[in-house]
């Protein structure tokens, strides 16, 4: 009987179920541990139904990359609405994509570690300059920064949003990353100025004063 129900649900709401099943498979055992058998059994239809809709597995995690970076791209967009200063905006940007791509257990699909195709690596690069350029677009909203400066500090916060997501991840409990998430949101707003220099610093050169804590509280 749930063959029957199966078999006359419509094409299109048969399609959405199996990539919302497909992300769950591939986010929990990654691509490589993933079969196609693996989620038609998990959708509970036959294989060849599956290859009805998708005519890979390649091409099924591609479509399921494009669905996870829509929600990050959005949480993006949305940090320019977030009220607080700056800090407290970066803080929660690196702890929420932290939520998305480590606590989802699909941290593997945008740090790398698991290496598919050309085909799927250009698809991450290209989801990852696209939250660069949202990125981008948040900080001239906010800052006297270049469309091409803020698109390289775009890239460059989202490399760094990556490396914390992974210390994150290997944290042995919430004080560690508690800890992680306070340094990497003052190296981020303040660079090295926003740690104090030492009374008698043991390298050559000027090493520059930390920044004012009146002007941190004030930061927008």
């Amino acid at each position: 009987m749930s063959t029957s129900s199966t078999a006359r649900m419509p094409r299109a709401q048969r399609r959405a179920q199996l990539l919302e099943l497909a992300t769950s498979v591939f986010t929990e055992k990654g691509f490589q541990s993933t079969s196609m058998d693996d989620i038609a059994a998990a959708a509970g239809v036959t294989k060849p139904v599956l290859y009805q809709h998708f005519n890979s597995k390649e091409t099924l995690y591609v479509e399921v990359l494009d669905i996870i970076a829509e929600s990050m791209i959005a949480e993006v967009r949305a940090l320019g609405e977030h009220s607080g200063s700056t800090a407290d905006k970066v803080r929660g940007g690196l702890h929420r994509f932290y939520e998305f791509v480590a606590l989802d257990n699909s941290l593997r699909l945008f740090t790398g570690h698991e290496v598919i195709s050309d085909e799927v690596q250009e698809r991450v690069v290209s989801v990852l300059d696209r939250m660069a350029i949202e990125l981008a677009a948040v900080l001239t909203a906010s800052r006297q920064v270049g469309v091409e400066e803020s698109r390289v500090l775009g890239r460059g916060v989202i490399a760094v949003t990556q490396t914390t997501a992974q210390l994150l991840q290997g944290a042995a409990d919430e004080a560690e990353r508690e800890t992680i998430l306070d340094t990497m949101t003052t190296t981020v707003v303040h660079g090295l100025t926003g740690f104090t220099p030492l009374a008698s610093p043991r390298v050559a050169g000027v090493v520059l004063g930390a920044d004012d804590a009146s002007d941190r509280s004030s930061d927008a």
